[in-house]
């Protein structure tokens, strides 16, 4: 094999490449494990906050309960307090602390109900979202097994193409590998084209006779004089077949 028709089957090669991929990209099973993917996700960041929220209610009622303490003890001071009271003006202060105490209570004891309704709320959100959660890793699990299934034939297509693009690839020269990438990036994989009599395959400009003579006194491998594509003047592969 020349080195022109390595170039074409180089390009041939890269073309059944990208069709083998985007016909495994659009594989229905890839598709859908890729939804559950992100389902599952989105429900593992929303556990998150959900988690982030239990805290956040957990450590208020913690504070409520020290808040409730420290307003009892109080309480109990001022009660041990008025035994020993007599005189009037100190007992009417103490029944005004005792009934401000008091209001402190019954705000601490109705911030924790709240506080334990959103407890109860937010438990309920756990549990619900830890049954999701394990339903979408058992899909995911699944659809993956699927996914395998349909995907082997494809991946190993695609790798002996691989290892077949590599081999192409390696035989050529430095130059010719550079010219070959810069010319499939240009023309969107589509860079090499061969001369059929006296028409390039791709661009199919018939070459004029003064034409024709310069490109084939160019070599093996030129470039299209009117698309500027790599021409493969011969790309007889006969012979060598590495």
């Amino acid at each position: 094999m020349n080195d022109g028709a390595r170039l074409l089957k180089l390009q041939e090669t890269d073309l059944e490449l990208q069709r083998l991929r985007l016909e495994l990209s659009k594989l229905p099973e890839l598709i859908g494990l890729q939804r559950l993917r992100k389902h599952l996700a989105r429900a593992r960041e929303e556990m998150l906050k959900v988690k982030g929220a239990r805290k956040d209610i957990e450590t208020d009622l913690s504070d409520l309960a020290d808040e409730e303490a420290y307003y009892r003890e109080q309480v109990e001071g001022a009660q041990a307090k008025a035994a020993r009271l007599t005189d009037y003006r100190e007992v009417q202060d103490l029944e005004i602390e005792l009934s401000n105490l008091a209001k402190a209570l019954d705000k601490v004891a109705f911030d924790q109900r709240e506080r334990e309704g959103a407890l109860e709320r937010v438990l309920e959100r756990e549990a619900k979202g830890t049954t999701a959660i394990d339903r979408l890793e058992g899909q995911v699990k699944a659809q993956a097994v699927r996914a395998r299934e349909v995907a082997t034939d494809i991946q190993e297509r695609i790798a002996a193409a691989q290892a077949e693009r590599e081999r192409l690839h390696a035989a050529l020269g430095e130059e010719l590998q550079r010219a070959y990438e810069q010319a499939a990036a240009s023309f969107k994989g589509l860079g090499v084209e061969a001369l059929r009599d006296d028409t390039p395959t791709l661009c199919r400009t018939k070459l004029m006779e003064s034409s024709l003579d310069e490109v084939k006194r160019g070599g093996q491998i030129t470039e299209c004089p009117y698309c500027h594509r790599i021409l493969v003047v011969d790309a007889d592969d006969e012979g060598d077949a590495s």
